[in-house]
């Protein structure tokens, strides 16, 4: 197996010169004049390192040029293809650019699911092993290790490369990796590239806003700089603006988050499991006591939580505005005004109210979730997406195009237990292996 974490299977070193000119030299000396070039580099991979140099990068040869499933991605959906699909991890290829998880920016925060919903095969409790006595959920930390090492450990082969091209060309499809001159082929291919943190508008970014994940790294780094002193706006409904507005708050002036409705917490104001979990419930709280005690001058985080109807900047200033009716809610009760004298509302018609923040002192956050992250290119830009830009794939995986499948994130899965393996049909030729 190609190890992609480090060089214990890759032999002795040889220099990209060296290994250029012993591919030209066994090109010439025992391939016909017109085989395609990779097949000289794998010829010399057989008896040399598995790795060549391109652009002082370094790229790992795959043990062979066709292969009945090509899983394209690194985390959890992929080790879950490959752990509990139906093809044999010895007849996958796995290509990522990178390997864990979408949620490593996270750091030591708590994950929000138990550890048997976050398993990657079929032992639920595998995962729940690898945690202290009594721990019920992982650090985003350990959850990325524990992917990175059952991908490692799976028995699959893994390529350490971006994917630049996806194509079909008769009954396989040619998958084309940087690094490597002549493309991969494939009978099945599996998408499953994950998601990434949505980023703030235009007129927001070019005001300084950051994206919820941009505020863990500087937290894992130890710097509360962006936001310490200043007025943080979190725009966000869910679990990931509830979590940030409580990780800002120590060091910050106030916080507000504004939402575009109320969510509730799981399991007690609704059933949606994926509403308001347990990391969340911090930020209630804070909500509540601060509303409490805000005023009274004692050192407790002020946050307010509010149903917001507009945003926008203008004149150098972020303006929201709200409706007290929507916010008739357990938390919006503790967050309309009077509620604390760090803001300054002003009314805007009956029941409404307008605050309005200098962006010279306010920190905005975007926490409006994620979006699917795809290889860029004519086949997978084709497919037909929903209103959210998410490809569309059956129970399956299956999307528009045969033999090409999509799982996880990138297939509109919320967590990793809705994620299914998709069942691609097997090889229909013995020239794959």
């Amino acid at each position: 197996m190609l190890t992609a974490f480090g060089t214990a299977h890759c032999g002795q070193r040889t220099t990209s010169r060296r290994l250029e000119k012993r591919c030209r030299d066994s090109r010439n000396r025992r391939e016909p004049p017109n085989q395609p070039f990779v097949s000289a580099l794998l010829h010399v991979a057989a008896k040399s390192p598995k790795w060549i140099f391109q652009s002082r990068r370094t790229v790992y040869l795959p043990q062979r040029v066709r292969w009945p499933l090509v899983v394209i991605g690194g985390g959890s959906a992929a080790a879950i293809q490959v752990l509990k699909g139906v093809t044999p991890p010895e007849d996958i290829l796995v290509v990522s650019d990178r390997w864990g998880t979408g949620m490593a920016f996270m750091g030591e925060a708590t994950l929000q699911s138990y550890a048997h919903e976050l398993a990657v095969s079929s032992d639920s409790a595998e995962l729940g092993r690898l945690l202290p006595v009594g721990g019920l959920r992982p650090t985003a930390r350990i959850y990325d290790s524990y992917v990175r090492e059952s991908m490692r450990a799976a028995g699959c082969e893994l390529l350490t490369a971006r994917v630049t091209d996806i194509r079909q060309a008769g009954d396989e499809f040619e998958v084309r990796v940087h690094g490597l001159r002549e493309p991969l082929l494939a009978e099945s291919v599996v998408l499953a590239t994950g998601s990434a943190p949505r980023v703030p508008p235009p007129a927001l970014r070019e005001a300084g806003a950051l994206s919820y994940s941009d505020v863990y790294r500087h937290q894992g780094r130890g710097d509360s700089g962006p936001w310490r002193g200043r007025s943080v706006v979190v725009v966000g409904a869910g679990n990931s603006a509830m979590q940030t507005a409580a990780l800002v708050a120590p060091a910050a002036r106030d916080v507000v988050v504004l939402a575009n409705r109320y969510v509730g917490s799981y399991p007690v104001e609704s059933s949606d499991r994926f509403a308001w979990r347990a990391p969340s419930q911090l930020t209630c709280e804070l909500i509540v006591k601060g509303g409490r005690e805000c005023r009274a001058g004692l050192p407790i985080p002020c946050v307010r939580h509010i149903v917001y109807d507009s945003l926008r900047v203008e004149g150098g200033e972020l303006c929201f505005t709200y409706h007290e009716e929507r916010n008739r809610t357990p938390l919006g009760a503790w967050s309309m005004p009077p509620r604390c004298d760090h803001t300054e509302p002003e009314r805007a018609g009956e029941g409404a109210w307008r605050e309005r923040r200098p962006l010279a002192e306010t920190t905005v956050v975007w926490a409006t979730g994620s979006v699917p992250l795809y290889p860029r290119c004519p086949l997978v830009d084709g497919l037909p997406r929903d209103a959210s830009g998410t490809i569309v794939a059956d129970d399956k995986g299956r999307t528009a195009v045969p033999g090409l499948y999509a799982v996880g994130a990138c297939a509109g899965r919320r967590s990793v237990n809705e994620t299914s393996p998709a069942i691609p049909t097997l090889a229909k030729s013995p020239q794959y292996g």
